[in-house]
C-alpha cells in the first residue's frame, strides 16, 4: 500500500525550524508577544507546542496558520 503525501497549505520556508520560542513565533504570525503566550498557555485549545523544562515552550512553525483560521470570526 503507498502512503500519502501530507499536504501542507502553508508552505514555511526550509530554513526555518520546525519550533520556534513563543517570542519568535509571534513574530511570523504578526501578533504580540502576550497573545501568542496566550494561546500557548491556552488550558482548553492551546497552540502546538512542545514545552522544554517548567517555562520554555516552543511553538510548531506549521502550525500557526490553522491555529490563526481557527481564531478567525
Amino acid at each position: 500500500m503507498e502512503e500519502e503525501a501530507i499536504q501542507v497549505s502553508w508552505p514555511s520556508p526550509t530554513e526555518w525550524p520546525l519550533y520556534v520560542s513563543v517570542e519568535r513565533a509571534a513574530e511570523i504570525a504578526g501578533v504580540r508577544y502576550a497573545t501568542m503566550r496566550q494561546w500557548a498557555d491556552d488550558v482548553a485549545n492551546p497552540i502546538p507546542h512542545i514545552e522544554v523544562g517548567r517555562k520554555k515552550k516552543l511553538v510548531r512553525v506549521a502550525a500557526i496558520p490553522e491555529y490563526m483560521r481557527g481564531k478567525e470570526r
